[in-house]
C-alpha cells in the first residue's frame, strides 16, 4: 500500500474509529442505551418476525391475526422492499440477545453516518482533516444520539444513508460519473419507509434540478430529472399503500396544530452549541387529553415538562463559525446545495408540531447538523488561520456570551451547565487563536486543531454521559430471546391481552408471563397486541387499544359481550381463543362467560382459554339468517367459499379488518359490522357460486407502474451514459486533413 493511499485512508478510518469509541462509551452510562422504547417495542420484534418469514421464503403483506398491526405494506417502516432491512431481520432472527444485536446495528449505522459525512464533505472540497472532524461531530448530534440511535431505528438509518445518497447524486449529476452508487443508495434510503429522510432527498433533488436549469446545462438537467424520477418511482411504491389506507386511521385527518411537541422555537436553537442543555423541547412525559378532544395516535396526546436530553444540540464548535466566515464567492456558489437543505430543514424544525401526517418536526435536526458541519469543514479548509482578523475573534467572543445569556433566560435552572459551557468555549477560543498564530506549516496547524477538537469532543461526550446517561424515552427489562419464546409457547388459537401490559415492565420476573408490543412476535401464539403506526380508528374506539397494544379495563367486557347485529360474542367474531388479563388492571379474577375457563393464574396475569379453540382470524365467522356456505380456502391474503344458500340476510362476516384494498368476486362488499369487521353481501349469489375475497395493496396498478418506471429509468440512465461515453471516446477526423474525392 503506497503512502498516498495511506494518507487518503488515515482520516476517514480515524473518524470511524473515534465514532465507534464514542458510541460504545454511551454503554458506560446505560448498557441498554441503544435498546430503548421503539427499538424494544417495535423494531426488534418487527425484525425478528420479518427474518422468520424470510427464512420460510415469504414476504409478509397482510396478517389478519395481527389485526390493526397486520397491514405490513401500509405500515411502511417494515422495509419490505429493503434488502438492507432483510439483512438486519435475518440477523435478528438468528440472535439470542436483543440488546447486544440492537447495539451492534446502531453502532454500525453511526459509523456509516460518519463515513458518509466524510465523503460528502470531501465532495464539497473540504480538506481531509476538516472532513474527518465533521464526520466525528455529525453522529453526535443530540437528536441522533438520544432519540434516533436510542429508539427510532429507521430515523438513524435515514440519517446514515442520506450523506451517501447526496454524495452519489453529486457524483452522478455534477461529475457525470456512474449512477449506480446513487441508484443503490437512494433506493435503500427510500425503502426504509421513514419519510423524513425522503423529504430531505426531495429538497436535494429539487435544488439540483433548479440549479441545472438556471445554469442551462442540458446534460445536468437530464441527469437531475432521471435521478428525481428514480426516487419518485420507489417513493410511490413504498408510501402509496399507507396513503391510500390512511382514511381508516388517524393519519387520514388533515390537522395543522402546534402542541409544542418535538418542535423548537428560536430560543431553543440558541442551545445548539451546548452539549448538556435540554432547551424547552417537550416529549412523552405525562399523559393528558388532547385539545378539543382530538385523540393523538388513537388514544391521547403525551406531553409534559421539557425533556432531559440535549435534543437541539448540534456541535460545541458552532460559535466558531464566525472565525471561518465569510466564504469566497466561488466557495459560496459551490455550497449552495448545503445552504438550501440547511435552510429548509432549519425552517422545518420550527414548524407546527402536527401538519397532517408529518408530525414532530424536530426529527429534521440531524439534517441541519449534517449541512452545518459539512459547511464548517468547507469554510475551515479555506480559512487563513495565521491571518485571522481580530474582528472575527471579538464577534465570536460576543456570540458565545449572547448564546449563554439566551440559554439562561430560556431555562434559568440550567445556568450552571450553560455557564460552564460558555467559559469552556471562551478558553477554547483563546486556544484556537494561540494555535492559529503559531509559525507552523498549515498541515501541522490543521492536524493540531482537528486533534484538539476531537479531544474537546471527547470531553463533551463524557459530560453528557455523566449528566444525561440515558435517553429520556422509556425502557424495560426485556429478557433474552429464549425467555420470550416461552411466553404462551403452547398456542390454543389466536390470543389477545387486556389491561395495562406495560405494568411491571422493569421487573424481569413479569416477562415470564407476558410480552409487550412487537415482542409478541417471538411467541408461538398469534397475539393481536402489536405495535402499529397506523391504528385503525373504529377498532381502536371499540377495544380502547392504543398503538402499542395496551387496552383499558372495559376491553375485556367488550370482548365477551354479545354483538347486537350478529348475536355472537365479539371474541368469537375475532377468532379469539385465548385472553391474557393483566392483574395490574384486574386484581380480582374476572368472571369468564360460558365456553371459557381459567387455564392458569400467574403472579401477574390471568390466562383464560376457550373450551373449544376457534380457527385463526381470517375466515368466515358469521352468516346471516338463511344464508349457508362452505369454506373452500383461507389464507392470509384471501378467502374463498361456496354459497350453499343465500337467505334474506345475505351478510357474511369475516374475522378481518375492513381495510381498503379488498376485491370481491361473486358477491359485493357490504357495510362493515361494528364499522370494522369485513362484511360480504351474497344476496345476489346463486347456490353453487364461488365467492373469493382477496386482498391486494390499494393502488396496485400504480405500484406496478411505479416499480416498472423505476426499472426503466435505471436502464435508460445506464444506457444513456454508455452511449455518451462511446461518443466521447470516438476518434474524430479534423476537417483540414480530409482529402478531396
Amino acid at each position: 500500500m503506497n503512502q498516498r493511499l495511506l494518507l487518503r485512508l488515515l482520516w476517514p478510518v480515524a473518524a470511524a474509529v473515534v465514532t465507534t469509541v464514542f458510541a460504545l462509551a454511551r454503554l458506560a452510562g446505560d448498557p441498554r442505551f441503544y435498546f430503548a422504547d421503539d427499538t424494544q417495542l417495535g423494531s426488534f420484534g418487527q425484525w425478528w418476525q420479518l427474518g422468520d418469514q424470510l427464512r420460510q421464503g415469504r414476504l409478509p403483506i397482510l396478517e389478519p391475526s395481527a389485526w390493526q398491526a397486520g397491514n405490513y405494506l401500509a405500515e411502511g417502516q417494515w422495509g419490505l422492499f429493503s434488502p438492507l432491512t432483510w439483512l438486519i431481520a435475518l440477523g435478528a432472527r438468528a440472535s439470542e440477545d436483543p440488546v447486544v444485536f440492537a447495539t451492534i446495528v446502531k453502532v454500525l449505522f453511526l459509523v456509516l453516518l460518519s463515513l458518509g459525512t466524510y465523503v460528502l464533505a470531501r465532495s464539497f472540497t473540504a480538506a481531509r482533516a476538516w472532513a474527518a472532524l465533521s464526520a466525528v461531530l455529525v453522529p453526535l448530534c443530540g437528536f441522533t444520539v438520544y432519540m434516533d440511535a436510542a429508539s427510532w431505528s429507521t430515523g438513524l438509518f435515514n440519517a446514515a444513508l442520506l450523506p451517501w445518497v447526496w454524495w452519489a447524486l453529486r457524483r452522478a449529476v455534477e461529475a457525470s460519473r456512474s449512477p449506480i452508487p446513487y441508484l443503490i443508495a437512494s433506493y435503500l434510503l427510500v425503502s426504509f419507509g421513514y419519510v423524513f429522510g425522503v423529504i430531505a432527498l426531495v429538497a436535494i433533488l429539487v435544488e439540483s434540478l433548479v440549479r441545472a436549469i438556471w445554469q442551462r446545462d442540458r446534460d445536468r438537467i437530464v441527469r437531475s430529472l432521471l435521478a428525481s424520477a428514480w426516487g419518485a418511482a420507489w417513493t410511490v411504491l413504498v408510501y402509496l399503500p399507507g396513503i391510500l389506507t390512511a382514511s381508516v386511521t388517524p393519519r387520514g385527518d388533515f390537522v395543522v396544530r402546534n402542541w409544542f411537541f418535538l418542535n423548537a422555537d428560536l430560543t431553543d436553537v440558541a442551545g445548539a452549541a451546548s452539549p448538556t442543555f435540554p432547551a424547552t423541547i417537550r416529549t412523552w412525559v405525562e399523559e393528558v387529553q388532547a385539545p378539543d378532544g382530538l385523540l393523538e395516535e388513537g388514544v391521547a396526546l403525551w406531553t409534559g415538562e421539557p425533556t432531559n436530553a440535549p435534543l437541539v444540540y448540534i456541535a460545541w464548535l458552532l460559535p466558531y463559525f464566525l472565525l471561518v466566515l465569510p466564504l469566497s464567492r466561488a466557495a459560496l456558489r459551490r455550497c449552495i446545495p448545503l445552504l438550501v437543505l440547511g435552510s429548509a430543514t432549519f425552517i422545518a424544525i420550527l414548524a407546527p408540531s402536527h401538519i397532517a401526517a408529518i408530525r414532530w418536526p424536530l426529527r429534521f435536526i440531524p439534517y441541519v447538523a449534517l449541512t452545518l458541519l459539512v459547511l464548517f469543514a468547507v469554510a475551515a479548509t479555506r480559512t487563513r488561520w495565521r491571518e485571522l482578523p481580530k474582528s472575527r475573534i471579538r464577534w465570536t467572543f460576543a456570540l458565545i456570551v449572547v448564546l449563554a445569556v439566551l440559554n439562561i433566560g430560556n431555562v434559568p435552572l440550567e445556568w450552571r451547565s450553560v455557564g460552564a459551557t460558555a467559559v469552556a468555549q471562551l478558553i477554547l477560543l483563546a486556544a484556537i487563536v494561540f494555535v492559529a498564530r503559531r509559525p507552523w506549516r498549515e498541515a501541522v496547524r490543521t492536524a493540531v486543531m482537528v486533534t484538539g477538537a476531537v479531544a474537546v469532543t471527547a470531553a463533551t461526550v463524557a459530560a453528557q454521559i455523566v449528566a444525561m446517561p440515558r435517553t429520556p424515552l422509556p425502557g424495560s427489562a426485556v429478557p433474552d430471546v429464549s425467555t420470550m419464546r416461552q411466553v404462551l409457547s403452547e398456542p390454543r388459537g389466536d390470543a389477545i391481552a387486556v389491561g395495562n401490559i406495560n405494568a411491571g415492565a422493569g421487573d424481569p420476573a413479569t416477562w415470564d408471563e407476558r410480552l409487550v408490543a412487537n415482542l409478541w412476535y417471538l411467541s408461538e401464539t398469534d397475539v393481536s397486541n402489536l405495535y402499529t403506526v397506523l391504528p385503525y380508528d373504529d377498532f381502536v374506539q371499540d377495544l380502547c387499544m392504543d398503538l402499542r397494544g395496551n387496552t383499558c379495563a372495559d376491553a375485556l367486557d367488550t370482548l365477551w359481550s354479545t354483538d347486537r347485529e350478529t348475536g355472537e360474542r365479539l371474541s368469537d367474531l375475532m377468532g379469539i381463543s385465548t385472553v391474557l388479563a393483566m392483574k395490574a388492571t384486574f386484581p380480582d379474577q374476572p368472571q369468564a362467560p360460558a365456553g371459557w375457563h381459567l387455564e392458569r393464574e400467574g403472579e401477574f396475569t390471568w390466562l383464560f382459554q376457550r373450551d373449544e379453540p376457534l380457527p385463526a382470524a381470517g375466515g368466515v365467522v358469521w352468516t346471516g339468517d338463511g344464508t349457508a356456505l362452505s369454506e373452500i380456502e383461507v389464507s392470509d391474503g384471501a378467502v374463498s367459499f361456496r354459497v350453499d344458500e343465500a337467505g334474506a340476510d345475505g351478510r357474511v362476516v369475516l374475522s378481518r379488518l375492513d381495510y381498503p384494498g379488498y376485491a370481491i368476486s361473486g358477491a359485493v362488499k357490504g357495510d362493515a359490522v361494528r364499522d370494522w369487521l369485513l362484511t360480504v353481501e351474497v344476496s345476489g349469489a346463486a347456490p353453487g357460486d364461488v365467492v373469493t375475497v382477496r386482498f391486494q395493496p390499494p393502488g396496485m396498478p400504480l405500484l406496478v407502474a411505479a416499480a416498472s418506471l423505476g426499472v426503466l429509468v435505471a436502464a435508460g440512465w445506464l444506457l444513456l451514459r454508455l452511449v455518451s461515453r462511446r461518443r466521447a471516446a470516438r476518434p474524430t477526423t479534423p476537417a483540414a486533413t480530409r482529402t478531396r474525392g
